[in-house]
């Protein structure tokens, strides 16, 4: 089971960015600055519980996608060095990597998930060794890109802006998305927010 992202930088401190920060900046820029300053984080809702798979089902998907021995599950790693942080559902292979990042339900809208895979390479890559293949699995369906040097770059600058807006004095300036707004559990916390 992955760590929740509370106990998450409990353990870490909350100057390192996580997973969690990048995911959740691609959704919306104003979450991890009040991650950050407010020092709150979602609780787990029944959504996020059935989400969840065990390490069983995650053999499973390993199994079907093939992957390159040894499959390692639930890997927490942490660079001290560059301040990141994450939990990675499987890292496969030996000297080329694969990274998987695994939701159970399909979604139509995955962007920010897709953000936290290629955030799980950038940090694979610098810790363990370089990554070739990145995969999100949404369901049933598998989504396999191939990382390319331009992949870490961009990565290394979102950590950038994430850092710099987490240590704004005021939340960012954003133009919001009343799809987003209303279902948002931050909203009651959040000045930018939209009915």
């Amino acid at each position: 089971m992955k760590v929740t992202c509370y106990l998450f930088n409990l353990v870490i401190g909350s100057d390192y960015i996580t997973s969690f920060d990048l995911k959740e900046f691609a959704y919306c820029p104003v979450i991890p600055w009040l991650r950050s300053n407010y020092l709150i984080a979602e609780p787990v809702s029944k959504s996020m519980e059935l989400g969840k798979l065990d390490i069983g089902e995650k053999e499973l998907i390993a199994k079907d996608l093939e992957l390159p021995k040894p499959i390692r599950f639930e890997v927490f790693i942490v660079s001290k060095r560059l301040r990141i942080a994450g939990v990675v559902d499987i890292v496969a292979g030996e000297k080329r990597l694969v990274v998987v990042e695994i939701k159970k339900f399909p979604r139509r809208n995955y962007g920010h998930f897709e953000v936290q895979l290629k955030f799980y390479t950038y940090l694979v890559t610098k810790e363990l060794g370089p990554v070739t293949t990145a995969i999100l699995k949404l369901g049933d369906k598998a989504i396999k890109y191939r990382i390319e040097v331009d992949d870490i770059k961009r990565i290394e600058e979102l950590i950038k802006k994430v850092r710099e807006v987490k240590e704004l004095p005021i939340p960012p300036a954003v133009n919001p998305e009343v799809g987003k707004c209303i279902n948002c559990w931050y909203r009651r916390y959040c000045i930018r927010a939209q009915s």
